[in-house]
């Protein structure tokens, strides 16, 4: 986990730097565009600490003309795929499955924004429920047949999201997003999504 936050740390200082050095440059001014964006289209993945999630998530942002700053509320929505499993052979208190559900305030610095590729770095602050389905143990009925004695518990969870990305042509964006939440699950990830709205100004 250590190695993947540190991996996170360089991109997102790199590619910060870099976005800074061309937004310096005369020649890649950004140019004005919508005030209001909404990422419809917007799936990723995230692993760590021997977790992984296929997460989901809607945006709506509003971009300001000066900064070059857009604020906005996201819903993501996330979930462990389900594996195959025999429950002889598990452990009681073995997590099955974990899944998660957040509302978030959001907030991004554009670079070279308008321009056909625009680097961004941002952060997020969601709040939201996630459920843990645990295995509690089995029995084998007269029939043979293994009955499954599971647990689920919900709690309330809160974390921090900081971003970095490239937005290509003003409609889709790509990047990677960590995720630090409550509950000790770290994970970090690729994103990508489909954006309607934004673009340059006419």
């Amino acid at each position: 986990m250590k190695f993947l936050l540190a991996i996170f740390a360089l991109i997102f200082s790199s590619g910060a730097i870099h976005a800074q050095t061309a937004a310096d440059s005369e020649n890649t001014k950004s140019i004005p565009v919508r005030h209001w964006e909404f990422d419809y289209f917007n799936y990723g993945v995230s692993a760590g600490q021997g977790t992984a999630y296929l997460n989901f998530s809607m945006a709506l942002r509003y971009n300001f003309d000066t900064p070059l700053v857009d604020v906005g509320g996201e819903f993501t929505m996330g979930a462990t795929p389900h594996d195959r499993y025999d429950p002889l052979e598990l452990k009681k208190g073995t997590t099955l499955k974990r899944t998660y559900f957040m509302l978030s305030p959001v907030a991004h610095y554009n670079f070279r924004r308008g321009k056909n590729a625009s680097f961004y770095v941002g952060m997020g602050l969601g709040f939201g429920l996630a459920t843990k389905q645990l295995f509690e143990g089995c029995t084998v009925d007269p029939e043979g047949n293994i009955l499954e004695e599971l647990n689920t518990d919900k709690y309330f969870v809160a974390a921090l999201t900081p971003r970095v990305g490239v937005e290509l042509f003003r409609h889709f964006r790509v990047g990677i997003q960590l995720r630090i939440p409550t509950d000790g699950e770290v994970t970090v990830g690729p994103t990508i999504s489909v954006t309607f709205g934004g673009g340059k100004k006419e």
